[in-house]
């Protein structure tokens, strides 16, 4: 089996973004804000499978994590829902060192590579176009917190730097089931494509199966 050219193992990486407790935990600042979480653990259970399958075919995995702090909380990004000056929030999100800003239940893998990014986006301010391009890497899979906000827009930067992009829609999750569907239906008529991780899964699975295949022989020799 012939995997499409956008999830192949030797020209794709999964983009892993922002699964951090403050993010994704029933204890994390979100959820204690009022963000409903509930959609996050079946996300995550699919992702779990869907990692472990990545690393088995060989696709680079790549998570990239969200911070805040003083040195990057400009008025403008601190004010982005006020109007000007004096109308800023203070955030207790992702601070650099505390409990939320951890990984939630997924972690990296040693040689995984992993961004840390002060917006949205996984591009601004980083060095992932680096190190993508340093691999060969031409498609990007993207999965992640939250659906509309900050894996969009990367999904959308992605696109943007030249690369083909893909939203993994059930590794995806958003706070609220119409804010993913409606992310869902703009990347499909816009930016890129959209699967599942069961497609991907069997893909990859395939894919392997075949790399794994004895060689048959001729003649008398027997395989050792």
């Amino acid at each position: 089996m012939k995997v499409p050219f956008r999830y192949d193992p030797a020209t794709a990486a999964v983009i892993v973004v922002d699964i951090q407790n403050d993010f994704c935990s029933a204890s994390g600042s979100l959820a204690e804000a009022g963000f409903d979480t509930a959609a996050v653990p079946l996300m995550i259970q699919r992702l779990h499978r869907l990692l472990a399958a990545a690393r088995k075919s060989n696709t680079l995995v790549i998570f990239v994590a969200t911070t805040h702090d003083s040195m990057t909380d400009s008025p403008q990004w601190v004010g982005r829902l006020g109007d000007g000056p004096g109308t800023e929030r203070t955030s207790v999100t992702c601070r650099p060192g505390t409990w939320g800003s951890e990984f939630y239940e997924v972690q990296p893998q040693p040689g995984e590579p992993v961004i840390v990014k002060n917006r949205f986006s996984s591009f601004v301010g980083t060095n992932l176009d680096l190190v993508l391009r340093s691999r060969g890497i031409q498609s990007l899979l993207f999965t992640g917190v939250t659906t509309e906000t900050c894996v969009e827009s990367s999904l959308r930067d992605g696109l943007f730097h030249e690369y083909y992009v893909t939203l993994i829609e059930d590794c995806a999750a958003s706070y609220r089931a119409e804010a993913h569907a409606a992310s869902v239906r703009v990347v499909s008529e816009n930016f890129g494509t959209v699967t599942t991780s069961a497609e991907l899964i069997d893909m990859w699975t395939m894919c392997s199966a075949e790399k794994n295949i004895p060689r048959s022989f001729s003649g008398t020799q027997t395989p050792q």
